[in-house]
C-alpha cells in the first residue's frame, strides 16, 4: 500500500510541475504573427483553448481548434507545428512549396496532417501515415519511420 501511495504521490508531483509553466491565455494575447497567422489559415475554425508555456528562458504558445487542429507557435509567433485531422490537410499555403512539389510528384493521393519545422529541418506527415523529413529549405532528406 505504500508503494503505491509513494507512486501515485510521484505521478501528481510530476504532472502539478508540469502543468505549473503553462496557462491558459486569450486570443489577442498571442503574439501578432501568430493572430495573423491564424486569421489568415484558421478562420473558419473556431478555437477552444489556447496555452502559453512560459519557460524561465523561454516561451511558447499552442492553440487548439474545436475540430481536433492545433497549432504551436514559438515565442515570436512563428508556427513550429501544424496538425490537423486526417481528413483536413495542412493548409496549402504554409507548406514550403518545394515539399508541395515532392508530396503531389511522389505521393498523389495524399496530402499533410501533420508539419512540424525546427532550425534545420521539416518533419512531415501524410493522411497516409508516411512520415517524411525535409532540410530547412524542403528538399527531401529521408522517409523516416
Amino acid at each position: 500500500m505504500k508503494r503505491i501511495m509513494t507512486i501515485l504521490m510521484a505521478v501528481f508531483m510530476f504532472f502539478s510541475c508540469e502543468s505549473s509553466n503553462s496557462k491558459v491565455v486569450d486570443f489577442n494575447q498571442l503574439p501578432a504573427k501568430a493572430q495573423s497567422f491564424i486569421r489568415t489559415h484558421f478562420s473558419d475554425k473556431e478555437i477552444t483553448m489556447a496555452f502559453c508555456d512560459c519557460d524561465i528562458f523561454d516561451k511558447d504558445y499552442e492553440v487548439r481548434f474545436a475540430d481536433g487542429a492545433k497549432v504551436d507557435f514559438d515565442k515570436d509567433g512563428d508556427w513550429t507545428s501544424v496538425e490537423v485531422r486526417k481528413n483536413d490537410g495542412v493548409p496549402v499555403a504554409i507548406i514550403p512549396a518545394a515539399i508541395n512539389s515532392f508530396v503531389a510528384e511522389k505521393h498523389q493521393n495524399a496530402f499533410v496532417v501533420d508539419i512540424d519545422k525546427d532550425r534545420r529541418e521539416y518533419n512531415v506527415e501524410l493522411n497516409n501515415g508516411i512520415d517524411i523529413v525535409f532540410d530547412k529549405n524542403g528538399n527531401f532528406k529521408r522517409y523516416d519511420d
